[in-house]
């Protein structure tokens, strides 16, 4: 299973910007309920168990504020 990390911090909020809401193709992200520290809503993650880890969160994110990590392969004997 993927794992997402959202940089509040980094985030300008979805307000100022929300790319994240619109390419997620399982709309999994909606408006947090707190503010960062600049004062602005950043994303939260709704259902991380249907994340496909397709990436498009991360990659149109213009302030690199949210990371996804691939579940790790095991290594073969």
């Amino acid at each position: 299973m993927p794992q997402v990390t959202i940089l509040s911090q980094s985030c300008k909020g979805v307000e100022d910007c929300g790319l994240c809401l619109h390419v997620c193709p399982q709309g999994l992200f909606s408006p947090s309920e707190q503010t960062n520290q600049a004062g602005l809503v950043p994303p939260r993650l709704e259902d991380a168990q249907s994340c496909t880890g397709c990436e498009n969160c991360m990659l149109y994110c213009p302030d690199l504020a949210i990371v996804v990590e691939k579940g790790r392969r095991e290594a073969k004997p």
